[in-house]
């Protein structure tokens, strides 16, 4: 059976040029690029027209893609009252597309929870997309993020119930790799019309492989958040063995408390004068230097997230862009990585296994060329086209 419609509600600010906002927009337009008339429900958060904000994604308008902005509060001290508008305003959309026969597609668990719950919805047409496993994300939050905040067991149970429920209820769910899948399949009992779909990237038709960056020096690029478990004190600190090499971290705001402490152990290490740390650029920018980088390094720490749980976008996009990338060996990497063959893979952590690895991408271009390639060959596997062939497979099944 065919998908009439998709409405994909996403409680984010539009734009949001970081990576969950990247993939929502760029699988809403991927479904709409397939022929699924798709609304994307976000808020209304920038005065710029939705054109506008489009472009800054790299998509143009498109007859099948139709952007809602909901207005929510945005004063400063009222979040949880912007967050509550933005549900209440998006269950209501949402209960108008499932009676008009529509598939209601959402990685927010609360909304897919309530929607679910509320027994006049229709649950046989609403999808849940797990990029977590949110129980023990929140259960590990003090030491992802530096905080060091102690989690409140009951909000761990409220998180682990919403999660059952929805595994047991939803029509239909996708998870961004097999160990989320595996985790709530070992926690709440099997269930069908399931599928592990990754994140994804952008594959041009016309696309030939560009070879190795000539730059020099060399540029060894980062792109993503600065929070500790993404490991880019790591990476500063296997930077600072290798000479002769420009670091260039694309990520992080001005004024937050981890590019402070990114800056600091910088200046600590005395690599101001070959760093940059622009914070986070515009998509079209990321892919700029991406295209110049000798080697994309991709550092995560070891956690219980990170072990099975993560999709890094920005490894998708290193694929795609033909580069050498340099990734933590943790099982989440290696369903998509393979060590010497499409990166080079290092333990979690370890500063000097790292500086190693990025010594020989940028020494040995045999290497380099070898696997460069061969994780450019793969990447239209991990297109966001890709991604929107099997998203409808798996709602059509249900729908």
């Amino acid at each position: 059976m065919n998908v009439r419609r998709v409405l994909i509600p996403a409680d984010i600010r539009f734009p949001l040029e970081r990576a969950n906002g990247v993939q929502i927009v760029k699988t809403a337009a991927a479904l709409a690029r397939s022929g699924v008339p798709t609304t994307l429900l976000v808020r209304q958060s920038d005065p710029r027209s939705t054109e506008e904000i489009l472009a800054l994604f790299g998509l143009g308008t498109m007859p099948q893609l139709t952007v809602k902005r909901l207005r929510v509060l945005h004063r400063t001290g009222v979040s949880a009252n912007a967050r509550a508008c933005f549900l209440s305003r998006a269950a209501g959309r949402a209960a108008f597309e499932l009676w008009r026969g529509s598939v209601v597609f959402t990685r927010d668990l609360q909304l897919a929870d309530w929607l679910l719950t509320e027994p006049r919805f229709a649950p046989n047409r609403i999808c849940y997309e797990a990029h977590a496993v949110e129980a023990l994300m929140y259960a590990e939050r003090g030491s992802l993020y530096g905080t060091n905040e102690a989690p409140r067991s009951r909000k761990v149970r409220r998180l682990a119930g919403r999660e059952q429920r929805v595994w047991h209820r939803a029509a239909s769910l996708v998870t961004t790799t097999r160990g989320i899948h595996d985790t709530f399949a070992a926690n709440y009992g099997e269930r069908a019309h399931t599928a592990v779909i990754p994140n994804g990237c952008d594959v041009p038709s016309d696309r030939a492989f560009p070879g190795l960056a000539a730059e020099r020096p060399a540029r060894v690029v980062y792109a993503g958040q600065l929070y500790p478990w993404k490991g880019v004190d790591v990476l500063v600190e296997a930077m600072a063995r290798i000479e002769q090499a420009r670091l260039v971290i694309l990520g992080g705001l001005a004024g937050e408390g981890d590019m402070a402490r990114i800056r600091a152990l910088i200046t600590a290490r005395g690599l101001a004068e070959r760093t940059e740390l622009p914070g986070t650029v515009p998509q079209a920018q990321v892919a700029e230097e991406l295209r110049r980088a000798a080697v994309v390094v991709v550092p995560f720490l070891r956690s219980v997230m990170t072990e099975r749980h993560t999709s890094p976008l920005k490894a998708f996009e290193a694929m795609a862009a033909g580069r050498p990338i340099v990734c933590t060996d943790l099982p989440s990497s290696r369903e998509f990585l393979r060590h010497d063959e499409n990166a080079l893979l290092v333990p979690p952590g370890d500063a000097p296994a790292l500086a190693t690895a990025i010594q020989r991408v940028l020494t040995d271009r045999g290497l380099a060329q070898r696997i460069a390639r061969a994780a450019y060959d793969e990447a239209p596997r991990f297109s966001w086209d890709s991604r929107a062939t099997q998203l409808r497979e798996l709602l059509e099944a249900v729908s």
